[in-house]
C-alpha cells in the first residue's frame, strides 16, 4: 500500500502556507480618480465577493447560485453563463464568512465551498468546480457514465482515501488506527499530462532478489491489461540506467523504478516524489468552523515527478491485483470502500483491474488538477470536496470519523 505522507499544516514549510480565506491570486486594481467621501445622507456602498467558476470541459454555465453568509449578513447572485459572479454584502464584516456555489437541477457540476476573510472582499477569486458526471470515452469501460461524488473520493474508512485524504494513522497489517482526528490532511497528486506514458524500469541492481525475464513479462502483462481498462498508454519500458538517481534511497527522475525488497512488512509498497515550487497548498485553523473535532486542515495539490514501487518477493509479480493496486498508487490513487475497486480493502468490492469508477475518478482528479494550474488558483479540489459535504450532504465542513478502522472482515 502507499506510504502516506502526513502533511498537517503545522509541518508544512512556511513557503507553502496560505490563509484559508485567500481564494484567488488576482486583485482588482482601481483606476481613475479616488471617489469623494460620501455625504452623511448617502447610502453606504456594498462590498462585493466576486469571482469566476471553472470546470473541466465546460465553458458555459447554467443554473448556478453564488451565496455568501457572513455573520448576520448574507447575499446571493446568479452565476453568469461565462462563470462570473458578484455577490453584494452591505455592512461591516469581521471574522470568517462562507461562499458557496450551489448548482440547480441540470447544472452538471458539484457545489463548492470557500471560507472568506475580510481581505477577500472586492478581490477576484477563481474556483474550480467538479463535474457531476463523467463519461469514459476509451478503454474497456468506454461509454460508461459515472456519477462523481467528491465525498466518496475522500472517504476515510480506509486510509488514505481514493483522492489522498487521510488523518495521521498507524498501520499494523490491515488494521489502521487514527492517531489524531483533529488533523485532516492529504495530497491531491497526479503526473503532469506531458509525463505520460511514465518510463518504467525494472531495477535489478536495486533489488535484493533476482528479477528474471519471466518476472518482466508478468509485469508488462499486468500493465497491458491495466492500460486496456483506461484506453491509453500509462507506462513504457525504460532502461534503469536512464532514470535512476543514486545517493541515499535509489529513486527515479520522471520515471518509476520497480524493485524487490524482502524487508517489506507489506506485500507491496509505492512511494512517489513530488515537485518543489509547483505546489498549490491550503491550510487553516478549523477549530471555529469545523463543527467537529478537526482543528487543522492541510492539503497540497501537487505534481508527481518520480516514483518507486517495491514487492516483498518475486512470486507477488504474478498476482495481477497486487501489482495493479500498487501501479494505481503510482498514478495518484489511494484506497476506498465506496465502489468496486482494485484499490479497496473491502473484500466484497475487490477486483484485480481498474473498474469504471476507478478510471473515472482518477481522470477527474487529473483534469481538475490541470485546471487548477491553468487558472492559477488554490481553490480547486478542496473547495469542491468541502462543498459536497456542506451543500449536498448538509454536513459540517470537515469530517469527524471514528478513531479506529479495520478490515471489512
Amino acid at each position: 500500500m502507499r506510504n502516506a505522507r502526513i502533511v498537517a499544516a503545522a509541518t508544512l514549510p512556511s513557503r507553502l502556507r496560505a490563509p484559508l480565506g485567500v481564494f484567488g491570486l488576482l486583485a482588482v486594481v482601481a483606476c481613475g480618480n479616488e471617489p469623494a467621501a460620501p455625504g452623511l445622507d448617502e447610502e453606504p456602498q456594498p462590498r462585493l465577493v466576486i469571482g469566476t467558476v471553472h470546470a473541466p470541459g465546460m465553458t458555459t454555465f447554467t443554473g448556478l447560485t453564488a451565496r455568501v453568509s457572513w455573520g448576520p449578513l448574507s447575499g446571493t447572485s446568479a452565476v453568469n453563463a461565462d462563470g462570473s459572479f458578484a455577490v453584494p454584502i452591505l455592512g461591516e464584516v469581521a471574522g470568517f464568512g462562507q461562499l458557496t456555489i450551489e448548482p440547480g437541477a441540470g447544472a452538471g457540476v458539484n457545489p463548492a465551498w470557500v471560507l472568506l476573510t475580510p481581505g477577500d472582499l472586492d478581490q477576484q477569486g477563481r474556483l474550480v468546480l467538479l463535474p457531476a458526471r463523467w463519461t469514459l470515452d476509451a478503454g474497456t469501460h468506454a461509454g460508461t457514465v459515472i456519477d462523481i461524488r467528491p465525498d466518496l473520493a475522500t472517504d476515510t474508512r480506509v486510509l488514505p482515501g481514493y483522492w489522498g485524504s487521510f488523518f495521521p494513522f498507524r498501520q499494523e497489517g490491515f488494521l489502521q488506527t487514527v492517531l489524531d482526528n483533529t488533523q485532516w490532511t492529504g495530497a491531491f497528486s497526479t503526473w503532469p499530462e506531458e509525463a505520460l506514458p511514465i518510463p518504467l524500469a525494472l531495477d535489478r541492481p536495486g533489488s535484493d532478489q533476482a528479477l528474471t525475464a519471466a518476472d518482466s513479462a508478468a509485469v508488462w502483462g499486468h500493465v497491458e491489461a491495466m492500460e486496456d481498462a483506461f484506453g491509453r498508454d500509462l507506462f513504457r519500458p525504460a532502461p534503469v540506467s536512464d532514470v535512476v538517481i543514486l545517493g541515499g534511497v535509489r529513486r527515479a527522475d520522471g520515471a518509476l523504478l520497480l524493485q524487490l525488497d524482502s524487508t517489506l512488512a507489506s506485500r507491496g509498497l509505492g512511494n512517489v516524489d513530488n515537485a518543489d515550487g509547483r505546489t498549490w497548498t491550503l491550510t487553516a485553523d478549523a477549530s471555529t468552523w469545523s463543527g467537529g473535532p478537526v482543528q487543522r486542515v492541510g492539503f497540497i495539490s501537487e505534481d508527481i515527478t518520480g516514483a518507486r514501487i517495491a514487492f516483498r518477493d518475486a512470486g507477488l509479480l504474478s498476482d495481477r491485483g497486487v501489482v495493479v493496486h500498487e501501479l494505481m498508487h503510482i498514478l495518484g490513487a489511494g484506497h476506498g470502500c465506496s465502489w468496486p475497486s482494485v484499490q479497496t480493502y473491502c473484500d466484497s468490492l475487490r477486483t484485480d483491474l481498474p473498474t469504471a469508477h476507478d478510471v473515472a475518478y482518477l481522470e477527474v482528479l487529473e483534469a481538475a488538477r490541470a485546471l487548477e494550474k491553468d487558472v492559477g488558483t488554490r481553490w480547486g479540489l478542496l473547495s469542491a470536496v468541502v462543498g459536497a459535504r456542506v451543500v449536498t450532504l448538509g454536513h459540517p465542513p470537515i469530517p469527524a470519523p471514528a478513531l479506529v478502522y479495520g478490515p471489512s472482515n
